[in-house]
């Protein structure tokens, strides 16, 4: 929780106050022991959050920022992370914390007024030059946003005319698949209707030479019953002048 008792709510800026007035402090912070809770001590009595904030819990704001900047830090190392793009203190906290860029790049220098009593204190000025500096890094931050923000329609547009291509050329491929096998159809239904005449033919042929061989064997089934008929008719006639014959030769003995 950002408050003690539930009521206070740790905004956007209260976290670019933070980081303000923690580089700022830097010689605060000198790495003894309790140096550090006893300087986000001093930080909650001058900004007036005694009672909705604890030292602790905004030291452990503070350490949280610092590691998600290291971890992505080191992520943007060693291959990239799209997250740089999308975290909001990534830019502020890269040019409090890095010091490959030095602050004065960031940080329009503050009009000192000749008159040594209208200068601001120190940390005054110090806090304006961060505020200053501050306001840089969030424009220099959109800026990133807006050109990944760019680089993403760009890849989205180039991934919807490949996504276009792939569609057109499986269109394509299917009106090939589909004409092909209009054509198989078409040399399939062909070579069955030259199936079917030629069953016909063979039918009709079968047919014929069935009827021819019927018609022969009628034929000599008639042949050979003509001729049994006429070897009767011969061996009775014959019988006949036999008997005759006999009956001849019999009635001239008697």
């Amino acid at each position: 929780m950002g408050s003690e008792d539930g009521v206070f709510k740790w905004t956007d800026a209260n976290t670019a106050d933070l980081i303000v007035w923690r580089v700022s402090n830097k010689s605060l912070f000198t790495g003894r022991r309790n140096a550090a809770i006893k300087a986000f001590e001093l930080y909650v009595k001058e900004k007036q959050l005694v009672g909705k904030v604890t030292p602790a819990w905004v030291r452990k704001k503070w350490e949280n920022l610092k590691q998600k900047y290291k971890d992505l830090k080191s992520l943007s190392m060693v291959g990239g992370d799209t997250s740089i793009a999308t975290w909001k203190w990534y830019a502020i906290m890269d040019g409090a914390l890095s010091s490959e860029t030095p602050l004065s790049h960031f940080i329009t220098p503050v009009q000192v007024s000749s008159s040594a009593q209208d200068a601001p204190p120190i940390k005054q000025r110090k806090e304006e030059d961060w505020l200053t500096a501050l306001r840089e890094m969030e424009r220099r931050q959109e800026e990133r946003e807006g050109q990944a923000s760019e680089r993403e329609d760009e890849r989205d547009r180039r991934a919807a005319a490949r996504e276009e291509e792939r569609d057109r050329r499986a269109a394509e491929r299917e009106v090939e698949r589909d004409r092909r096998a209009a054509e198989r159809e078409e040399v399939r239904e062909r070579q069955a209707l030259e199936r079917e005449e030629r069953r016909e033919r063979e039918m009709f042929a079968r047919q014929e030479r069935w009827e021819k061989e019927m018609l022969a064997r009628e034929e000599r089934q008639e042949r050979d019953y003509r001729e049994r008929e006429e070897r009767r008719e011969r061996e009775a006639a014959a019988r006949e002048e036999r008997l005759f014959k006999l009956l001849e030769t019999f009635m001239a003995n008697k």
